[in-house]
């Protein structure tokens, strides 16, 4: 049986890439139609890499996909090395499309994928039961470098505009964590179900109620007219959905917030997980100008506090990133 699974599991990844490549191929056709390019090649390597990086972000979320890399993982340390470095293909396909393939680069992407597998090697044989300090060094080794800046210059798709480095973010995470570390409950969902919507619209109706009085009082928002249509609007949403809210709840909710409620004990543990992963979620924001931002500091605080227990009521990630993304996209049009 599951060897079966293995091989359902193996068809959907593969499925799933592919079917994302001809998208991308359709794509760069319909865009050669509409206007002349002078090197075709360059956008669909773009497309191509775009493609490869999403059918992984995505069959993530499948069951059988994470069971079938935690077997391979199990097997043998160089499987367990060797895997995560196929995300390696879609940075060669862009750079040496766009004919600018660099060895900082390429070494820079290789080290992000690396550090949090050999980091969580040693406990690939065994549950995470409890947060240790790989862990933390894990965690900390994904999220760092990308508001510190040191992934960048390694891409150059879109006019540099940001895709790759979240996408990249959630696939190494889930690999070191899901796979590797064999981390329970993360519940990392793109695909909203009824009650996700209805669990996060409340919570960021509930965050809108304390956060938009406290922002005016510490002198943080200031509302103005955005003029955002429903389509602008609903671009938004879904940009900040897919490269902010989803990357940073799974980063902070599905492994920081549920590893800590893992490792404490008695009834309370949920709320004690809860409160120590939002504040330490406030706190990442930090480096916004003005530094240290200790007035981002503290909204973000308060709205992890909601978007924690939207993921404590539903186990599901894409609850608590529906109303980051809504928060986050309310803001940038009206606040």
């Amino acid at each position: 049986m599951l060897a079966e699974d293995m091989q359902v599991s193996v068809k959907r990844l593969a499925l799933a890439i592919l079917g994302l490549a001809a998208l991308s191929v359709l794509a760069e056709g319909l865009i050669r139609l509409e206007m002349p390019l002078r090197q075709p090649g360059h956008l669909f390597a773009q497309l191509f890499s775009l493609a490869l990086a999403l059918g992984v972000f995505t069959a993530l979320t499948d069951s059988r996909v994470v069971k079938w890399l935690r077997h391979q993982a199990v097997r043998s340390t160089r499987n367990a090395l060797t895997l995560p470095l196929l995300l390696l293909l879609p940075y060669f396909i862009e750079a040496f499309g766009a004919g600018k393939f660099s060895w900082q680069g390429f070494l820079k992407l290789t080290a992000y994928i690396l550090v949090p597998t050999l980091l969580l090697l040693p406990d690939r044989l065994r549950t995470a039961a409890r947060l240790g300090w790989r862990d933390c060094a894990a965690m900390l080794a994904l999220g760092v470098p990308v508001p510190a800046g040191w992934l960048q210059g390694i891409w150059f798709a879109f006019g540099g505009v940001p895709f790759f480095r979240p996408l990249y973010s959630v696939c190494i995470g889930g690999y070191a964590f899901l796979a590797i570390r064999n981390l329970q409950d993360v519940g990392y969902r793109l695909l909203l179900r009824k009650q996700d919507l209805i669990h996060g619209l409340a919570h960021f109706v509930g965050f809108a109620l304390v956060g938009i009085p406290l922002g005016y009082a510490l002198h943080f928002t200031h509302f103005h007219n955005g003029h955002a249509s429903v389509a602008s609007f609903a671009i938004d949403f879904i940009g900040v959905y897919i490269t902010i809210a989803i990357p940073e709840e799974f980063l902070f909710r599905g492994i920081l917030q549920n590893f800590l409620e893992k490792s404490f004990e008695g009834q309370g543990r949920g709320r004690k997980a809860l409160i120590i992963a939002s504040v330490i979620f406030g706190a990442s924001h930090f480096h916004h100008p003005p530094v240290p931002n200790w007035k981002y500091c503290i909204m973000a605080t308060l709205a992890g506090l909601f978007y924690g227990n939207a993921y404590r009521e539903r186990r599901r990630l894409s609850a608590s990133a529906f109303t980051h993304a809504l928060v986050d996209a309310t803001w940038h049009f009206w606040f």
